[in-house]
């Protein structure tokens, strides 16, 4: 036997036996400061690739951090494999941490990580973002609407050049002109296809459809049918374009997949829902989240993620009932509340002079059915919101932890009540300034993901090399008809 099979299997007797994955939390460093208290940062327990028991669900680990196809144990190739993980060096004593040795066959597990997490930073000044929209508007209202692409461009590159990571700055290389070209081609889009629509419909019923109902109507009743598949469909167009635009350490971000497939699962997976009674929202929500994240890439690399709709169900079915019954409350809340107003009702002249009262509302009327909208919107606020903002934080902290990226994993610590703050804060915000707070809720926004989004790991930069792929030449188009966003 040569040398390099007795070091193979002196290795493999004196491994220790395969033990439970130990990159559930991170080891320290000789030297390294004390560990973070238990509420800051969150520990990846089950998250990203370090997935709950061993990656024992179908787990597929990234081809340079694998063993090569077939690898038995015991053996040693005399060559690397172009692509995959050199088995020669990890299979010495000496292999890096994090690595389990390939003597013996174990649940792969992702490297221990052995540094503390990091976090995004956020630097921007509400101030000096306030005057770069508030720029942007001035221009828009001159332009009569056209300069919005260019201000929203500029909005973005304020936003971006504000965000690092590993102390290197993000950029957004987007232009206006690729915006407002975009928005022509959608118009040009619709425009065909109504054509289509209407001439089908002249051909072949102008003497049954079109005699009782006006071809206006027809026109707004299709574009409104036809705006919710081609609104995912938008949705995704402008994600990928978004991401191409990126560039951190100048290396382009972007996004595979269709467009198209992605609006049709939207449609597939929404009317199903609807059909079993918003039962299926689990599978709804990670299916179309992992389309996202696995078509995802970093230049050459593409994002992982490990979720399963049959994680979450069990929050899910706790927040599904006892959302029926705040639902229920509410209902017999505003019940007695009109029931209470009767007499009221009755002193002022019944129901008819009330309703002739709101169809042709003075100061004092429009004032009271103001504070009638809030205080259902804050019964709502109070019953309904918090159950979903407990079930939306739970989901999202589960998309972040199920996401990899590499050897990095992402975990964030966002709670029920700072989603809960975070939505009620911003409509106010929004109500109140008559729509002029959106940079503010853009700021609190990016301060909001950047103190609770901790990333453990580094990036391999020997991994990942620039896309070829410059992604589409127009922008949004789309996105830009149905959704006027200031970002």
């Amino acid at each position: 036997m040569n040398d390099q099979g007795q070091a193979s299997e002196k290795l493999a007797e004196t491994s220790p036996p395969a033990a439970e994955p130990r990159w559930l939390s991170p080891a320290p460093l000789p030297g390294a400061p004390p560990p973070l208290s238990p509420s800051e940062p969150p520990v990846p327990r089950d998250g990203g690739y370090a997935h709950s028991q061993g990656f024992a669900r179908s787990y597929v680990p990234p081809p340079s951090h694998a063993p090569p196809p077939d690898h038995p144990p015991g053996q040693i190739p005399s060559q690397p494999v172009p692509g995959y993980a050199d088995v020669r060096i990890h299979s010495q004593a000496t292999a890096p941490a994090g690595y389990p040795p390939y003597g013996q066959y174990v649940a792969y597990a992702p490297p221990i990580h052995t540094a503390p997490p990091i976090r995004p930073v956020y630097d921007g000044k509400l101030g000096e973002l306030y005057l770069v929209y508030l720029r942007s508007l001035l221009l828009t209202l001159l332009t009569l609407g056209v300069y919005r692409f260019w201000g929203r461009t500029r909005v973005r590159r304020y936003l971006w050049s504000h965000f690092s990571a590993f102390g290197d700055r993000f950029e957004y290389r987007g232009r206006g002109v690729e915006l407002f070209l975009g928005f022509l081609v959608g118009v040009g889009f619709l425009l065909v296809l109504g054509g289509i629509v209407m001439g089908g419909l002249w051909l072949f019923a102008r003497d049954t459809l079109l005699q009782e109902v006006d071809a206006y109507d027809v026109a707004v009743w299709l574009l409104l049918l036809a705006g919710y598949p081609l609104l995912a469909v938008g949705r995704y167009a402008a994600l990928r374009y978004r991401l191409t635009r990126t560039r951190w350490r100048g290396i382009r971000c972007g996004l595979e997949g269709s467009a198209w497939k992605f609006g049709g699962m939207s449609v597939g997976l929404g009317f199903m829902n609807a059909m079993s009674a918003q039962l299926m929202t689990p599978v709804v929500d990670v299916a179309l989240a992992k389309y996202r994240l696995k078509n995802l890439t970093f230049g050459t690399v593409r994002l992982g993620f490990a979720g399963q709709a049959g994680d979450i169900y069990g929050r899910f079915i706790g927040f599904y009932f006892l959302n029926i019954l705040a639902w229920i409350l509410l209902a017999v809340i505003v019940g007695v509340a009109i029931g209470g107003m009767s007499s009221v009702v009755d002193r002022l002249g019944g129901w008819e002079v009330l309703l002739e009262k709101i169809t042709h509302p003075t100061p004092l009327v429009i004032l009271i059915m103001f504070l009638v909208a809030l205080a259902i919107y804050t019964l709502i606020g109070l019953l309904i919101l918090p159950l979903r903002c407990w079930y939306q934080a739970y989901l999202l902290r589960y998309l972040v932890s199920r996401t990899w990226f590499g050897r990095m994993q992402f975990v964030t610590g966002v709670t029920t009540g700072q989603m809960w703050g975070f939505i009620v804060v911003n409509w106010i915000i929004l109500m109140f300034s008559l729509g002029f707070g959106w940079p503010w809720v853009l700021h609190r926004t990016a301060r909001l993901i950047t103190s609770q989004l901790w990333i453990y790991g580094e990036v391999d930069a020997a991994a990942v090399a620039q896309a070829l792929e410059h992604g589409p030449t127009v922008g949004e188009g789309l996105l830009d008809i149905f959704d006027t966003g200031i970002v």
